[in-house]
């Protein structure tokens, strides 16, 4: 068994596992998601339904891309570097997740199945579980929980370089990712979506909880088996997080802009507006 017990490494990491399997697995499901959404889009092609945004390939493919981060040199990097951990962790758990959701894959595999996928689809879409961990309240809890149990202290931290632990880590950044910006921000159809406030407080939830852990981290720089470069890893999350964060407020203040606009319909937007060529 190997000796990671150093700072940052306190998990006894087991021998003899070999990462190529786990490493080749992470790659072709990274592919088999970009591949799936563009066959999607062809297939909504052949149905008619054509005039697929742009911008929502783009932020997809752009996602899958990125997930690479999981597996490869800066995955591995991370193993001894809390720095690069903690740069797969912004990238795994918030970036991914905003152009993943962005990409509104619910939508477009709508478009391409007949209408009887799609009512069984809706059906789904309204069970207990999905509505339960897609309300912005479940899944503020889940993302920001784990995070602050992680980077109470150094301890936590050697799971993210165990060889079996470090993946469900990722996975579970992942995962409580996409629900909390689903929740927030999700473009695709959601019978149970949530008020704007509440989705906006979430939002806020989730920016004060990532701020205050950055800090503490960066409070407990060369401490116990706190790593060396927690300090620049801390900043790192805080300046990092925040970047992040502004773009999910974008896409929130967007999505309530229009939504505002819908509301008041094109009568009363233009109650108020000067009629053709009238003065002043």
């Amino acid at each position: 068994m190997a000796d990671h017990s150093g700072p940052g490494h306190p998990v006894p990491v087991p021998e003899g596992i070999d990462s190529f399997p786990l490493d080749t697995g992470i790659v072709l499901v990274w592919l088999g998601l970009a591949v799936l959404y563009l066959a999607a889009g062809r297939g909504a092609v052949l149905r008619g339904r054509s005039g697929w945004p742009v911008r929502r390939t783009a932020a997809w493919l752009a996602g899958t891309g990125l997930g690479f981060v999981s597996t490869g040199p800066l995955a591995r990097a991370a193993v001894d570097s809390f720095t690069a951990h903690t740069v797969v962790h912004l990238v795994l758990g918030m970036l991914v997740p905003l152009l993943l959701v962005l990409g509104a894959p619910a939508t477009l595999f709508l478009r391409a199945v007949p209408a009887s996928v799609g009512r069984r689809y809706s059906r789904l879409a309204r069970t207990a579980p999905l509505r339960i961990g897609t309300h912005p309240v479940v899944a503020t809890l889940l993302s920001t929980i784990p995070l602050a149990l992680l980077y109470r202290d150094g301890a936590a931290l050697g799971l993210a370089h165990h060889p079996v632990l470090g993946p469900l880590l990722h996975l579970h950044l992942l995962v409580s990712g996409v629900l909390f910006t689903y929740a927030v921000v999700g473009v695709d159809p959601n019978p149970h979506r949530a008020p704007a406030w509440l989705r906006g407080s979430a939002i806020v939830v989730g920016i004060a909880v990532h701020s205050v852990v950055s800090k503490h981290l960066s409070s407990l720089a060369g401490q116990g088996a706190v790593p060396p470069d927690a300090e620049q890893a801390a900043h790192l999350m805080y300046y990092g997080g925040d970047a992040v964060h502004v773009m999910l407020l974008v896409a929130f203040c967007a999505q309530v802009y229009r939504a505002a606009g819908r509301r008041l319909g094109p009568a009363a937007r233009g109650a108020g507006a000067p009629l053709p060529g009238s003065a002043g």
